[in-house]
């Protein structure tokens, strides 16, 4: 982590969203200078807030500095502290040793800031954007790649009773790849507003979570649903796929609880029915695929699937970067009306 902490006029410096206390953030200028051999300048264009783990931070119940820990962030933790890992720009500058030039469309796991220095390609953290996606369609990168990881941690077999909880961005992207092969898809979340939005998925019932026990039951034939899919954060979705998922089902678990308890009901339906409770994390390959995925190949697979995927299923705002604190505030205290959030930089 970098703990640097920004100062100063904005000269050949950027602003960037940096989180200062709980629930306060700050744009702040910082400095950057030119680009060493194997590094790249770059403008920004957009960047998309996660509502995850951006949010957790916000909050202060990120749990440790490791949930953030990036080589990009800045900072101190738990504040105030610079953090955020889906932003798409321009190369304005590149060395020669960068793998890039200039003009470049890139995707980085970088903070929000309106222009900044990193590595290049041999950092890990910047990859170029696919030449049929759009700059939008390209800040979904990382959470595509979070939803596709969890199908490579547990696939769907054709036939399969598949349940979603959370429709949030990435359980969204999970429900829509599960479509393509279980014979029954589920889909459950509390909010009116997303299970609506969630309808071009086709599922084969949208329900709130007090509706799910009956769906499962329905829709499996009273065997439980194969594979539970929890993307929600909610302890009590956890729970719920606990309690409906079958004998030797599959409970996959997307969500970063961070610092917040979960207490489980481990009893019957868990012991005697032999579930299986996966962690899916999208900083690694795992389930043994080591040999033939990794995070190019996982790259590539993701910006060809987005640059064909209407964003605008997506997107409840767009949200001018100079304005991002309201973009916090907006998440926080409308979660019911927000899906994505994209801060645009032409401004």
């Amino acid at each position: 982590m970098n703990t640097s902490v920004p100062g100063g006029a904005d000269g050949d410096g950027a602003r960037a969203v940096w989180f200062v206390a709980p629930q306060t953030v700050e744009l702040r200028s910082e400095r950057i200078g030119s680009p060493g051999p194997a590094e790249i300048s770059v403008r920004a264009v957009t960047s998309l807030v996660s509502s995850g783990t951006e949010m957790n931070v916000y909050h202060g119940n990120a749990g440790s500095a490791d949930a953030v820990d990036l080589p990009t962030t800045g900072g101190t933790f738990p504040f105030p502290l610079k953090f955020g890992y889906q932003i798409v720009g321009e190369v304005e500058a590149a060395g020669d040793q960068s793998g890039f030039s200039v003009g470049d469309r890139v995707f980085a796991y970088h903070p929000h800031q309106a222009r900044f220095v990193m590595g290049g390609v041999s950092s890990g953290l910047v990859f170029p954007v696919h030449r049929d996606a759009s700059s939008e369609q390209a800040a979904f990168t990382n959470l595509f790649s979070v939803a596709y990881t969890a199908l490579l941690d547990t696939p769907v077999r054709v036939g399969d009773v598949v349940v979603v909880s959370g429709l949030g961005v990435i359980g969204t992207f999970v429900a829509h790849l599960c479509r393509e092969s279980a014979g029954k898809l589920i889909l459950v979340d509390p909010m009116p507003n997303r299970r609506e939005r969630a309808s071009w998925i086709g599922a084969d019932a949208v329900v709130s979570p007090d509706e799910a026990a009956a769906a499962v039951a329905e829709l499996s034939g009273g065997r439980g649903n194969d594979i539970w899919f929890e993307a929600s954060g909610a302890p009590a979705a956890l729970q719920s796929a606990i309690d409906n998922t079958g004998q030797e089902g599959t409970i996959t678990v997307l969500s970063f609880y961070g610092a917040k308890p979960v207490t489980l009901q481990l009893g019957l339906q868990f012991h005697f029915r032999r579930q299986r409770i996966v962690s899916s994390q999208v900083s690694s390959i795992g389930s043994g695929l080591q040999p033939r995925w990794d995070w190019e190949r996982r790259y590539v697979h993701a910006t060809d699937r987005l640059a064909n995927f209407d964003v605008d299923r997506l997107v409840s705002h767009r949200v001018r970067f100079g304005d991002a604190p309201d973009a916090y505030r907006l998440i926080d205290e409308h979660a019911d009306e927000t899906l994505a959030v994209l801060l645009d930089y032409s401004n």
